[in-house]
């Protein structure tokens, strides 16, 4: 019985870990310059960290800094490479919208659609 929970506990652990590497790939840090709008949501200068989930059109992203959410958005995600080998970040001046997060492996765009919240 012993040798019983043993290989349970390992199991366990062993999927709790490839779990938790399988939503860092879910995430990246994004270094904003200066204040930009997502959304209804207002974007501060600074460093943020963004999550994302779904795929296509269906996708939200989260910013947040610390364990602090700041806002989650609708976006539509292509797993496409980038090109880049750095994160880029990409405004409309005029506006001072951000209207594209672009990673080495896939890249966000966010668009003005009236379901975005802003916490």
């Amino acid at each position: 019985m012993k040798v019983g929970k043993f290989t349970l506990a390992a199991v366990a652990l062993t999927l709790l870990s490839v779990s938790g590497c399988a939503s860092d790939k879910m995430r990246a840090t994004v270094h904003i310059f200066d204040v930009v709008t997502v959304g209804s949501a207002r974007l501060a200068a600074g460093e943020y960290t963004i999550r994302w989930s779904g795929t296509g059109s269906n996708a939200e992203v989260t910013f947040a800094q610390g364990r602090k959410i700041i806002a989650t958005v609708p976006a539509q995600v292509d797993q496409v490479r980038s090109g880049y080998s750095n994160t880029v970040v990409e405004t409309d001046r005029r506006t001072n919208t951000l209207t594209k997060i672009a990673l080495p492996k896939q890249s966000f765009s966010f668009g003005s659609n009236p379901d975005i919240s802003g916490n």
